[in-house]
């Protein structure tokens, strides 16, 4: 009696399942770890939202982004003192609001800027102050557009931010999913939305 065994076209039809099964899988597979990581980083800004409240409550204002002295940051606002473009540590020290500032973005932080800040903060969660940011465009002319009286109603008195799927840092651009969940655009919340509102006239500072 002869062995029995797969022949060639058999083999063939079977691998040629398994590839058109794995082209399925891999693209859903990918798709959920981008939804998982866009879910984690708006659970993050939520607890990091909730602690700049209670922060408020305490202090009666909200953490200041000016560090005397610091040198680094962009170019364009040299001597500005503005260090806390990122969640600051005075969120989790004396009094920890949150258990430590330096969570970081899911999608890795704000790349273009790895240069310009030390101890990889850079990698944390943006935060602005937005009064403060207001208070500086006299000096820092790059600032008018955002900063000026309107960001108030655009974002309240802070706004929060994390790079989206492209891994761009765009503050301007709201990040969207319905293109696709790699689509342009940050995960944004603010004091007055937690779904982000932005500067409806797309004006970088």
């Amino acid at each position: 009696m002869g062995k029995r065994a797969f022949t060639l076209i058999e083999l063939l039809i079977v691998v040629a399942i398994i590839a058109i099964l794995a082209a399925i899988a891999v693209p859903n597979f990918l798709e959920a770890q981008v939804r998982a990581k866009v879910s984690r980083a708006q659970a993050d800004m939520r607890s990091v939202a909730t602690a700049l409240e209670a922060y408020h409550v305490d202090y009666n204002k909200y953490p200041t982004m000016l560090e005397p002295g610091f040198t680094g940051g962009v170019a364009p606002l040299a001597n500005s003192d503005l260090k806390w473009w990122y969640v600051p540590n005075s969120l989790s020290t004396p009094i920890a609001y949150i258990s430590s500032a330096t969570m970081q973005c899911p999608f890795g932080g704000n790349w273009e800027r790895k240069d310009n800040f030390p101890d990889n903060i850079w990698r944390r969660y943006g935060y602005e102050n937005i009064p403060e940011l207001m208070g500086k465009r006299v000096d820092f002319p790059i600032l008018a557009n955002r900063y000026r009286d309107e960001a108030l109603v655009w974002s309240g008195m802070w706004r929060l931010q994390c790079v989206g799927p492209d891994t761009l840092w765009n503050p301007s651009r709201l990040y969207d999913p319905t293109n696709g969940t790699v689509s342009e655009g940050d995960i944004i919340r603010t004091q007055a939305s937690s779904s982000g509102n932005t500067n409806p006239d797309n004006l970088a500072p």
